[in-house]
């Protein structure tokens, strides 16, 4: 029986040749962090439990669209769900431009109530990067999250915020590269 706790090229390895007890443990080891990522974006927990199967759907049907080389198979995960999530609102707010959308009970998501897959979330690093987001600049902090979350390119970010296209390129190298040190020592590896 294969395992969360079995590496993740091992595990990506089992995934190409179609065993999906490895996709199973690649899910129960990953799908917390993915689900809370997709949640932030959508605000919408069926669109985010949908979109969840997507982008493990994704690695069954293409795992060697995943190159180890290039990072860790969690940043992978999650690029994929934040693609599939930012697909998905755009198409939902050229569909739904003139509806309200009830998204809940109005309550921030908590990441450390969600999921019931038997994974407890990583809830030191979930801190760690809240507090590594919290101690940047406002202005990078700003640029950051509405890069990450609302998926704006710079271009987009330049004429949101009234700054300049360098200006907006720099807050967002600065600011990574501040989240990417304190996630360093804080003994957190990440790739950022």
């Amino acid at each position: 029986m294969l395992s969360p706790d079995q590496d993740d090229r091992f595990l990506i390895s089992q995934v190409e040749k179609r065993h999906p007890d490895a996709l199973l443990a690649l899910y129960h080891k990953y799908s917390t962090r993915v689900f809370s990522l997709l949640y932030r974006i959508v605000k919408d927990r069926s669109a985010a439990e949908e979109l969840l199967q997507d982008t493990f759907q994704r690695l069954w049907d293409r795992p060697q669209m995943y190159c180890s080389d290039k990072g860790a198979l969690l940043s992978w995960l999650l690029t994929v769900a934040r693609n599939l999530a930012l697909d998905y609102s755009r198409k939902e707010s050229r569909r739904a431009s003139h509806l309200v959308l009830f998204t809940g009970d109005g309550e921030d998501f908590d990441p450390d109530r969600f999921p019931a897959t038997g994974v407890a979330p990583d809830a030191d690093l979930s801190r760690t990067i809240r507090q590594a987001m919290d101690n940047l600049p406002p202005a990078q902090q700003k640029v950051l999250e509405l890069a990450y979350f609302e998926g704006l390119t710079h271009q987009e970010l330049a004429e949101r915020t009234g700054e300049s296209l360098g200006t907006v390129k720099t807050r967002i190298r600065l600011g990574i590269a501040k989240l990417r040190e304190a996630l360093l020592n804080q003994g957190k590896v990440f790739r950022l």
